[in-house]
């Protein structure tokens, strides 16, 4: 397997890259990869495909038993079967888990993955933005505020861990402080996980699966789409312990949406039986790939970086350099494309999606550095 070639994506149906269709920018937004798909899932596929029919779908008990063996493995976590709930997507999975609820009056880490902070909009309730403070190069839990508006009638909160734009994995006791806080005051915890496969070198992801009990009102979205480029055959699953927030869930999705798509049950089934292989590689290349951000952009005066303990998103400051216009404006006149702060919560910042070749991110790279010279020259 290589990580190297180039597949040509201008042409295709990819939203990423038709974004910018015509124009000589290279688009390191969105969060999916420039790279092909395991084989295995490839094979898998296309052997589905051959049977010619397809019909209604149901996911077999075999599947489950599949991810939660992946869950046992690689995330530490006891799960069951009967503990999963199919969903379309991991981000219906975040409204359906607050309406399922019936909350009305919902929290989030700021800055934080656009549809996170959507969520309250769309259900026309309360979002309140919790602001986390940044030492030591990672966000920190705003703990307190937390507590606060729980006191105050806050009835859940989104958590996103990994963390997106950010790159934190969340530790074990920041967790557990989380998870005593919540049984407290009652508290709903969803946490995204997505991205909980694309650990980078050096670190483990701690889910809040992994501590929470049948008692605790924790739902944790998982999905393959992430880690192995599997976004476009959208589906994920609820791990959900506590049975009558099972219940409830399923209630709430029964008859509204479609939870089995044939394809990507199959993609999701050979990436987590068989592609733990391809992902240590995938993973690995990633931090290759950050090292040669880490290298071009890590010493220029006006810019700080954080340092991503998973993902394959650099979360760029660039308040420093003053100057007026969104930063992703400049770079996008310079030929790069890259997610803005101002979407996360956090104007003057860039998002920058480092899973493609390393051919590609250093031509970015160029275009980035002569942007920075060039630009506060002008400026």
């Amino acid at each position: 397997m290589s990580f190297e070639r180039l597949i040509d994506r201008r042409r295709s149906d990819s939203l990423k890259w038709q974004k910018y269709q015509g124009a000589d920018v290279l688009p390191l937004w969105v969060a999916d990869m420039d790279f092909a798909i395991p084989a295995e899932v490839t094979r898998a596929l296309k052997q589905r495909l051959e049977h010619d029919i397809f019909g209604y779908g149901v996911l077999s008990q075999s599947t489950k038993q599949i991810l939660c063996r992946w869950l046992e493995e690689r995330w530490q976590v006891q799960a069951t079967p009967s503990q999963l709930v199919t969903l379309p997507a991991v981000v219906p999975g975040l409204n359906f888990a607050i309406e399922a609820m019936a909350c009305t009056d919902i929290g989030f880490f700021s800055p934080v993955y656009p549809p996170i902070r959507q969520v309250a909009q769309n259900l026309g309730i309360q979002g309140r933005a919790f602001e986390m403070p940044l030492q030591g190069g990672r966000y920190q839990m705003p703990l307190e505020q937390i507590e606060q508006a729980a006191k105050e009638g806050m009835q859940a909160l989104l958590l996103c861990n990994p963390h997106n734009p950010g790159g934190t994995i969340w530790r074990q006791p920041e967790l557990e402080a989380l998870l005593e806080l919540a049984r407290r005051h009652q508290l709903l915890l969803v946490s995204d996980e997505i991205h909980g496969d694309l650990i980078l070198p050096g670190h483990r992801h701690h889910s809040l699966s992994e501590l929470a009990g049948e008692e605790d009102a924790v739902i944790t979205l998982i999905s393959a789409g992430k880690s192995f480029n599997l976004a476009g055959l959208p589906i994920a699953f609820a791990l959900v312990k506590q049975a009558e927030l099972r219940r409830r869930l399923k209630g709430t999705l029964a008859g509204r949406c479609a939870t089995h798509n044939v394809l990507a049950a199959v993609a999701m089934e050979a990436a987590f039986e068989s592609c733990a292989p391809w992902l240590e590689e995938l993973t690995s290349y990633l931090g290759e790939n950050w090292g040669r951000i880490e290298s071009r952009l890590g010493g220029i005066e006006g810019i700080s970086l954080m340092q991503p303990e998973a993902t394959y998103l650099a979360w760029i400051d660039c308040r420093g350099l003053g100057w007026e216009e969104e930063p992703s404006k400049v770079f996008t006149r310079y030929g790069v494309g890259l997610s803005c702060g101002s979407e996360f919560g956090a104007p003057g910042f860039v998002r920058l999606n480092f899973a493609c070749p390393a051919q590609t991110l250093e031509q970015a790279l160029d275009r980035m550095v002569r942007a920075l010279s060039e630009y506060r020259d002008h400026a």
